[in-house]
């Protein structure tokens, strides 16, 4: 079963059936043609450490020979059977080249982060994702050092030619699944006016590094009030081989937080582009297009692959 929205550009080309009736989340069952496989019990695969693995480029192939060299050297170092990663990966990557394909989209930006037990998620973190395409965004790094957005809080272009396809995909390997809240749209209010409230009682600073200690208080008074505002919220999450299929940015994104994570949990981040859209992002980084990398692992940047024509070095 795979979780979609409603009225998803070119969605009505995907295999699916049987919508339910909420505007911000929705359910479709798939058929066996695009059903992900069942995975091992997860006690057959640990973590040694946090890290992740990311890939920006052309839809892979999915077979374990055309994947970067870096993945490999990436999940040998972070997984106590990097086989058991592949298996789970593969059917997965087959799914996402049936499903993208149908839907026209031919490039995506795939990150899978690895995650060992840990207290930061004991508190939701209740929040839409941000466009990573819109002009109003900023570029950092997050607490591990990965690439990510920043919303300006500056309105988007309403013209603009990605704001038709604002919508990401994710799953899980290991470990607990994403929360969505299942009745996204007072939830989205609330997000936008406890933002609002929090906003206008911050005193003003000037941001002297990317960790400002300022934004960084910002967050966590905004994040304990939206998990007491939103903690009645009936909740939904993908279950074994689904996938969430959601929308992103602060007009109509979905609501959404990291699960309390007391065990290893490896999670599966998809953003499907065009590839000047892509092209663009990774500049913003100063890497080029295609590319591969991984973080956090206990060598640090192991390698970064760049494929140049049909091979990568």
């Amino acid at each position: 079963m795979l979780l979609f929205y409603e009225h998803e550009p070119d969605s009505a080309n995907a295999t699916s059936s049987t919508v339910t009736s909420d505007p911000a989340f929705h359910e479709f069952e798939s058929s066996s043609t695009t059903s992900i496989p069942p995975k091992a019990p997860d006690e057959s695969l640990t973590l040694h450490n946090t890290s992740s693995w990311t890939y920006c480029g052309p839809l892979l192939v999915p077979n374990s020979t055309s994947l970067p060299p870096s993945f490999h050297s990436w999940s040998a170092q972070t997984t106590s059977d990097p086989s058991i990663l592949l298996d789970r990966l593969l059917p997965l990557l087959s799914f996402l080249h049936t499903f993208l394909s149908e839907a026209n989209a031919q490039n995506y930006w795939l990150t899978i982060r690895a995650t060992t037990p840990t207290n930061e998620y004991n508190t939701p973190r209740w929040h839409t994702d941000d466009d990573f395409f819109s002009t109003t965004t900023t570029t950092t790094t997050n607490n591990n050092n990965e690439p990510e957005v920043e919303d300006t809080d500056i309105p988007s272009n309403p013209h603009s030619s990605t704001k038709n396809r604002c919508w990401k995909l994710a799953t899980i390997l290991l470990g607990p699944p994403t929360l969505f809240i299942e009745d996204n749209a007072p939830a989205l209010d609330t997000l936008r006016h406890t933002k609002a409230h929090h906003r206008e009682t911050m005193s003003e600073h000037a941001c002297t590094s990317i960790r400002c200690l300022g934004c960084a208080t910002y967050a966590a008074s905004l994040r304990h009030s939206l998990s007491t505002s939103l903690a009645a919220s009936k909740t939904a999450s993908p279950g074994p081989n689904e996938v969430a299929f959601f929308r992103i940015g602060d007009e109509e994104g979905a609501v959404h937080s990291e699960p309390k994570c007391d065990v290893d949990r490896i999670f599966v981040n998809v953003v499907p582009g065009t590839e000047s859209e892509l092209r663009r992002l990774m500049a913003r980084w100063g890497m080029g297009f295609p590319r591969a990398w991984c973080f956090g692992v206990p060598v640090g940047f192991i390698r970064s692959d760049e494929r140049f024509g049909l091979g990568w070095t």
